[in-house]
Order: C-alpha cells, then sequence, then structure tokens
C-alpha cells in the first residue's frame, strides 16, 4: 500500500506509472478513455449542486422569491446524473475490458519475444509475470482512475455549497473522508497480506493439483496422500487468512467507531443550523441543503477512499506492466543482427565460457518449509544468489562432427545446449560460429538453422500433422515433410493408430480427440526434430529417456544417417546428450563434462585408454549387463 514516507523516487514511479495506465487506456479505446473521463467528472462535480438548488427553491418559497433558478438546477443535476449512472456502468465495464485484453494480448507478445528463457526459469522473473497476468482483472476497474478525479470533483463542489452556510460544516466532510480512509487502509493491508503471504496460496494450489491430476492419482493412492496433503492445503489456507482476519477486525473496529462519530457530527450540524435558522442567521433552505447533502457526503468520501484504493491495487499491477516492457526493451538483443553461414567450415568453439543462472533454477535452493508439515514450496524472499554451472569452458565442435556430451546430473551438459541454442548468452567468454560470436548472430535467424529433440518434449495438443510441423513452421503445409519426419521419428506406428491418421486432433480435453502415452508423444517430439531440411546443429538432450532400448536404437540409427547426410550439405554438427554407453560411443568425440568443466576429451577408445571419468562409468554401466 501507499507509505507516507514516500520518497521522490517513489512519486516519480506512481506519475510514470499512473502515466502508462492513461496510455493504456487511450491505445486500448481513445473514444471511450475520452467520453469516461467527460461524463464521470461532470456528473460528480454536478451532483451537489442538486442540494443548493433544493435550497433555492426553498428559500423561493419561504420568503416569496424566484423558484425558477433553484429547480432548473435540481433539474439538470439530476438529469446529468441519471445520463451518467446510466452509461458510466456499461462503459466503464466496456472500458476496463479492452483494457484488460489489450494488456493481456501485449504481455503474451512482449514474453513471446523475449530471445532467451531466463523469464522462464529464473523464479523472480517468473513470478512477476504471472502475476501480471494472475491480477490483470483489477485492470477493468481502470475507470475508477476517472471516478477519482470526478470525486475530487464533487468535494470542491460540496465545500462550495457547505461554505455558503459556514466553513465549520467542512468539518463532517473531514470526519467522512478519515473513516472512510481508515477503512480504504484496511482494505489495502488486506490486499498486501494476500501478496505477502503468496507462496502458501501457491502451496495450497500446487498440492490441489497434485490431489486432482489424473498422472499423480496412483502414487497419491498408493501412498495414502489424501489426508497429509488436505491437511498441508487446510493449513495453508489458514494462515493466509489469519492475519487477514485480524486486520478486517480491527479497521472494521475502526470504521464502526469513526462513522458513529460522523453521525453524532451530522445531527449536531443539523441541529446548530436548525437553531440559526430560528435566529435568522440561517435559512429554512440551508436546513434543507444540509439534510440533502448529508448523504452526498458520505458518498463523496466513500467514493474518494475506495477509487483511491482501486488504484493503487490496480497500480500495483500497472508497476509490474511496466517493469516488464522495461526488461523487454532491455533484453531484446536487437544488436544481434548477423545472419548465420550457409554452411560451417570451422565449427563451433567455446572461448573461457563461464556461466552462472540468476539464481538457482535447477537446484532446490530457495525453497521455504511449511511450517507444520515439512512440505517445501519455492520462495523468492531470499537474495538471488548466482548459481556457477560452467567454469572456463574451451571446446571446439568441429563442422560435420557428431558430439556427445557425458557426465553426471548437474554437470553442466543441459547448459551448454542451451548455449548453443542461445537461450542464454555466456556470463563470460564467447560462443563462435565459424569464428563469428553466436551473440552478433540474430537468434531467430540461428534457432531456424537448429533442429532440437529434448527429454522435457512439450506436449501440443494439436492436429497430429501440426504437432510435428511446429518442428519448422516453414514446412508446415508441405505434407511430404511431415510424412518424412514422423518416418524418420520412428513415430509412423502412432500416426497409423489414429482414427483419421494425421488429421486426429490430440488431447482428450477436445471433443473427439485423442489421449497418447508418454511414449507416442516422444516420438511425435521426436519427428519434429527432423523437420528442419538444412540445420547447421542437431541438439538432441535426452530425447529418448521415455523410450525402450530398442526403440532408442532405431531412433539414433537414424539420427546418424541424418547426421552424416547433414555434415556432407551444410558441415553440421550433431549434440548428443545421454547416458547410455551404447548410444554415445557412435560419436566422432566425446566431451565429459564434470562440476561444470571440461574434464576429458576424445573418442570411445582414446578416452577408455585414459582411464580417467569416463572408463569409469563405462565400466560401471558395463558391469550392470554383466
Amino acid at each position: 500500500g501507499p507509505s507516507a514516507d514516500a520518497t521522490p523516487k517513489d512519486r516519480t514511479q506512481a506519475v510514470r506509472v499512473v502515466a502508462l495506465w492513461i496510455a493504456t487506456a487511450f491505445r486500448a479505446s481513445p473514444g471511450l478513455t475520452v467520453v469516461m473521463c467527460l461524463t464521470t467528472v461532470l456528473s460528480a462535480a454536478l451532483a451537489p449542486f442538486s442540494a443548493y438548488g433544493v435550497k433555492l427553491a426553498v428559500d423561493g418559497v419561504t420568503q416569496g422569491t424566484s423558484i425558477w433558478l433553484g429547480i432548473a438546477i435540481v433539474a439538470v443535476a439530476l438529469l446529468c446524473t441519471a445520463l451518467s449512472g446510466a452509461v458510466s456502468g456499461p462503459m466503464g465495464d466496456t472500458l476496463g475490458e479492452r483494457v484488460h485484453l489489450y494488456v493481456h494480448d501485449d504481455l503474451i507478445r512482449l514474453t513471446a519475444h523475449l530471445p532467451g528463457i531466463a523469464h522462464h526459469e529464473h523464479p523472480a522473473l517468473a513470478d512477476r509475470i504471472a502475476l501480471i497476468e494472475r491480477d490483470s482483472y483489477t485492470l477493468v476497474g481502470v475507470w475508477r482512475m476517472f471516478s477519482l478525479v470526478g470525486a475530487v470533483t464533487g468535494t470542491a463542489a460540496l465545500v462550495a455549497m457547505l461554505s455558503t452556510v459556514s466553513p465549520w460544516l467542512n468539518l463532517l466532510l473531514i470526519i467522512a473522508l478519515g473513516v472512510t480512509a481508515t477503512q480504504a487502509v484496511g482494505h489495502l493491508r488486506r490486499e498486501a497480506l494476500w501478496r505477502d503471504n503468496e507462496k502458501y496460496r501457491r502451496l495450497g494450489e500446487k498440492v490441489i493439483d497434485v490431489l486432482a491430476t489424473p498422472t499423480s492419482g496412483v502414487e497419491v493412492r498408493a501412498f495414502g496422500l489424501h489426508r497429509p496433503l488436505l491437511e498441508v492445503a487446510a493449513e495453508s489456507h489458514e494462515i493466509r487468512h489469519r492475519a487477514w482476519r485480524a486486520v478486517t477486525l480491527r479497521f472494521g473496529g475502526f470504521g464502526a467507531i469513526g462513522w458513529i462519530l460522523y453521525g453524532l457530527a451530522y445531527a449536531g450540524a443539523v441541529v446548530w443550523v436548525v437553531v440559526a435558522a430560528s435566529r435568522g442567521t440561517a435559512t429554512i433552505g440551508d436546513v434543507t441543503m444540509l439534510v440533502v447533502i448529508g448523504p452526498q457526503i458520505n458518498t463523496t468520501a466513500r467514493a474518494i477512499t475506495s477509487s483511491y484504493a482501486m488504484l493503487v491495487e490496480s497500480m500495483s499491477v500497472f508497476t509490474r506492466y511496466e517493469w516488464l516492457r522495461e526488461h523487454a526493451r532491455t533484453h531484446d538483443w536487437s544488436d544481434s543482427t548477423r545472419q548465420p553461414p550457409e554452411r560451417l567450415d570451422d565449427g563451433i568453439r567455446f572461448r573461457h565460457v563461464d556461466f552462472a543462472y540468476p539464481s538457482s533454477v535447477a537446484a532446490v535452493a530457495g525453497e521455504a518449509e511449511h511450517p507444520a508439515r515439512g512440505f517445501r514450496t519455492d520462495s523468492h524472499d531470499h537474495a538471488d544468489t548466482p548459481r556457477q554451472s560452467l567454469t572456463d569452458v574451451d571446446l571446439h565442435l568441429p563442422a560435420g562432427s557428431t558430439v556427445a556430451f557425458v557426465g553426471d546430473n548437474g554437470a553442466g551438459k543441459s547448459t551448454l545446449v542451451k548455449l548453443l541454442a542461445r537461450l542464454y548468452d555466456p556470463t563470460d567468454g564467447t560462443v563462435t560460429v565459424d569464428g563469428v560470436p553466436l551473440a552478433e548472430i540474430d537468434p531467430v535467424a540461428w534457432r531456424e538453422r537448429v533442429s532440437a529433440g529434448f527429454q522435457d518434449f512439450a506436449a501440443l495438443e494439436f492436429l497430429a500433422s501440426q504437432t510435428v510441423a511446429v518442428g519448422d513452421l516453414n514446412g508446415q503445409d508441405d505434407r511430404e515433410l511431415i510424412e518424412s519426419a514422423v518416418e524418420a521419428g520412428q513415430a509412423s506406428a502412432v500416426v497409423a493408430g489414429l482414427s483419421k491418421g494425421l488429421d486426429t486432433q490430440l488431447g482428450q480435453q477436445f471433443n473427439g480427440g485423442v489421449g497418447l502415452s508418454g511414449g507416442q508423444w516422444q516420438r511425435l517430439a521426436l519427428a519434429r526434430a527432423f523437420m528442419r531440411r538444412r540445420p547447421l546443429l542437431m541438439l538432441l538432450d535426452e530425447p529418448t529417456a521415455a523410450l525402450d532400448p530398442e526403440a532408442e536404437s532405431l531412433i539414433y540409427t537414424q539420427y546418424g544417417r541424418t547426421a552424416r547426410q547433414l555434415a556432407r550439405e551444410t558441415g553440421a554438427v550433431t549434440v548428443l546428450v545421454s547416458h547410455r554407453f551404447s548410444t554415445v560411443r557412435m560419436a566422432d568425440l566425446i566431451v565429459v563434462v564434470a562440476d561444470g568443466r571440461i574434464a576429458e576429451v576424445g573418442t570411445h577408445v582414446e578416452l577408455l585408454a585414459h582411464g580417467g571419468r569416463y572408463a569409469e562409468l563405462f565400466d560401471l554401466q558395463a558391469s550392470a549387463y554383466r
């Protein structure tokens, strides 16, 4: 919530965020924005004048003067208020929805055009983006910004009306504003508590997901996890609501006392004006105006504070939205404009490459233990400590070669793959492609020359043909290419078993959609890797983990043929990441990675003869089959 100790920097940011909010509203719907602004301000300013019109009319009756000016003022004020009420609600909702859709579409555009994957893997970045998406519903109340302007204008009109009787009557407005401000602070405190206890909400949602997801249903039942998981969800819910209830009761009590004081002050003001009228220092019209204006004081005070509270709440969303726009602007890699070569002559080189993730992405550091159960959930209250993943990597991947990365889990193999695909840039050092720094090559153009298959593949619930074709969208209308990729990926049997072949809708959540097993999904993902016609780099990061040994052998035999063909055509480098040495030994070059460093490089025969870590791992795996 807002702070009384706001610094000039905070105020500057607030002004910048409000400017972005107004600009966004104009971009989303310029016409509605102007109409809403004018309508809201005009109706709020005119509303108090109806009470003044009543005063003039009553004074006209009691003093024998003209009543028509008062009647005209009342009529105009009531007509404008009625018209505004009739149109502002629908227009405000429409404007809010358009702003929401605009921001939602812009969020998709901004995140989709971020060239790397840090915003997916860095917890703090991912949380901010998720919060923008989750809280974007508050943008539906964008018209509250105009309501606040209108309420302030109406307050000025009320001050003018009350001052015609006595400036002391403005104390009523001050008391009402104080009470509603207290209630608004309570609302903001409750919202802040929701945000501060976000980790418990996430924990509760994760538990519910585990209980509701079919894939985890077997283990939940096998281990009898229903009761302990439900207890964790209930306790997480209770932790969030405990502080919320305390704040609600405290500020609710303050509000009740405040409104009692306001009621007493208002009654005293009416009595005082009645006495003044009996003495001739005030008119009957003044008494009538005060009686009529009383509810308007309450309404105006509530409008100011509730609009301000909504404004602050929505500003937090726009603050994150502004951050994302700035983050996208400063991380667009727009200086990378060179095109990749048509073919590789030298290959790809790592020169003194270091890499540290922005935070402990791949580790469980930064988890917060649930206070009662020992379950853990992500928390980002800790400082982001960079985790060194690669250190001083010097490596040459020769053009036309097949290279295998070998090492323990967490050694840095997948990080090397991410740097090759330019999903990240090195923290230090350089990756070059035929002598050209990869950081200078257009990332989109580079990835169009990269083909990849991953262990953590995406189960894309499209038509079967589209699920394969996304491997190269330039060939999505080439049926022959898609069928060839399906055959190369050993997915022909999967497609043949579908009712409509490649035209079958995948995914059981769709009408007529077909569900696939993990192995079937993986075969379609493997087929995607064969869609590129002339890649310079093939990345195969444990792509056959869900397949049996026979299927894996067939896949890698096909990869071997494709690698040799591409080596002749484009000098392509093929990179394998695998724990199975029956696969690794086919590589021209084997790279052993240990603790983020290159431990050994050589052929299968050379590394066995060397008797180092590779030989140790090979003997360990071979002994299991003896």
